[in-house]
């Protein structure tokens, strides 16, 4: 402390910083129930508030949250998820009380049915459905957050006759290295059948996305750069960066460094569908082997881990970081069948979840509540490579937790359809957001100025403990305290 500046000096003996938890009711005096329960090590209820977002849906299903923290949704207007009109709503929540202000406004319309990913980076959208006939949209944003998204391009998935059985679904979006105003769009193409080495091909093409070609092979992951001129966009270097996958159907990137998670489905049952022949995977490639010439070999259709006995066979490929059997026992435990979608927590979430990854399960086809026992929501800790369900497969109201988006101090977890039944269950999609009320603030000197840093929430700022407490609504941290001097003292705290 004799080393620092007077001027720091005084500055640390005015400006006191404090962490307030704060926890949101409803009304006064008055909890409102948690529409379902968490469980699992080292997790406690009281850290969060867990709200329905928002309710009566069409199949929602990709999320993406705007600066001014309103979330796009992509959804599928229609009693049937696969006989459906396309479209991308805007939710509000100005109170943040963790319920939606209204049904949302409809920024865009006309997208093709049976929407099932939506990612952003810049100005532009990307939105898909699943296989053919479901092109990879891109939308331009307006310049205001409620403003009408214009139509940019589609990039088709052309397939043969015959059909496909696990065509494209999934998106995520990363910027070039290098290349500023560019970023890469990562997508699947899974397998043809079952169990079977896929023999034909697909292709793209586009007739607005101009470079947006090239022929895809199955079993495989895939990126394409997109550049954004404004005026136009192009696409260049169509890249196979992965193959040997059965339906890599969610992918997620590590924050700080880039890796590539991903999930892999398992090869259904040979006999009953709903008892799967291999299991459920978790892989990643890592940042420095996306794109550098080598295309990773995870090994389907002839390497692959056994369902419930653990058997590992064939031995080739690259092995999974996990597989996901029944908990505790493969045998009698509690099942997890269907990756859709994956993100890493919130890093705004307790300690003990706050670094890894969540993967939402959709379990069987087309049901929900306690008859689908295989949609849980589960954590994986990449430290141990375990896992827990942070949301059962027991939940009465929960039909498939496809959708997932993290924020700073929030997971959003998109139902497609609290019924289950994607052929009729329309207007019963639910949006929930699970919310940390664990809120730290921490301050340091640098360049003189007392810098204040917190993952969430909003910071306030008073000139007594006893408040009046006021918003700094425009603090975005890190935040540097402004000294003044007609105030002997100021607090300062954050609240969710």
């Amino acid at each position: 402390m004799k080393n620092l500046p007077r001027f720091a000096l005084s500055r640390l003996a005015t400006i006191f910083a404090l962490t307030v938890l704060a926890h949101q009711l409803f009304c006064p005096g008055t909890a409102r129930a948690n529409p379902f329960a968490i469980r699992g090590p080292g997790v406690r209820a009281a850290d969060f508030r867990i709200t329905v977002f928002a309710t009566n849906l069409y199949f929602p299903l990709g999320m993406v949250q705007l600066a001014d923290g309103s979330l796009l949704v992509a959804v599928s207007q229609g009693a049937s998820f696969w006989n459906s009109t396309g479209q991308i709503i805007r939710l509000t929540d100005t109170n943040h009380d963790g319920v939606a202000d209204g049904p949302g406004a409809i920024l865009y319309s006309g997208l093709p049915g049976g929407q099932t990913s939506l990612r952003m980076s810049g100005n532009l959208l990307f939105v898909t459905g699943q296989g053919a006939g479901r092109p990879i949209s891109i939308l331009r944003a307006g310049a205001a957050p409620d403003s009408p998204l214009t139509f940019v391009g589609a990039i088709k998935v052309n397939y043969p006759s015959g059909g496909w059985e696990h065509p494209h679904s999934a998106l995520n979006l990363r910027p070039t290295p290098g290349r500023a105003g560019s970023c890469d769009l990562f997508f699947q193409m899974g397998s043809d059948q079952n169990f079977a080495k896929t023999t034909r091909t697909t292709t793209i093409s586009s007739a607005q996305i101009a470079g947006a070609s090239g022929t895809l092979e199955g079993e495989s992951i895939y990126m394409l750069t997109l550049t954004d001129n404004v005026t136009n966009v192009v696409a260049s270097n169509l890249t196979r960066i992965a193959k040997g996958l059965r339906n890599p159907a969610g992918f997620t990137f590590q924050p700080r460094t880039l890796d590539l998670y991903f999930e892999d489905n398992g090869i259904d049952g040979l006999t009953d569908p709903n008892e799967p022949f291999s299991v459920d995977e978790l892989n990643m490639i890592p940042a420095n082997q996306i794109g550098n010439g080598s295309v990773p070999d995870f090994g389907f259709p002839t390497n692959y881990t056994a369902y419930r006995t653990g058997t590992v066979v064939g031995g080739g490929g690259i092995q999974p970081l996990v597989t996901f059997q029944p908990l505790p026992d493969p045998f009698t435990g509690s099942e997890s069948e269907g990756p859709n979608d994956l993100t890493f927590a919130p890093p705004g979430f307790p300690d003990a979840l706050n670094s890894c990854i969540f993967i939402g399960f959709h379990g069987k086809f087309s049901q929900g509540g306690i008859p689908n026992e295989e949609n849980p929501l589960v954590y994986v800790d990449l430290n141990t490579m375990s896992y827990f369900q942070f949301i059962g497969n027991d939940e009465p109201n929960i039909g498939h937790l496809d959708g997932l988006l993290s924020t700073a101090d929030s997971l959003f977890l998109a139902d497609l359809t609290s019924t289950g039944d994607t052929f009729s269950g329309g207007n019963a999609g639910v949006i929930y957001q699970i919310k940390s009320l664990v809120t730290r603030l921490v301050f340091q000197m640098r360049d003189n100025a007392l810098e204040l840093s917190w993952p969430s929430g909003v910071l306030q700022q008073a000139y007594s403990l006893a408040g009046p407490w006021a918003d700094l609504p425009a603090a975005t941290s890190p935040y540097l305290a402004v000294f003044d001097p007609t105030h002997p003292q100021t607090f300062y705290r954050t609240r969710n």
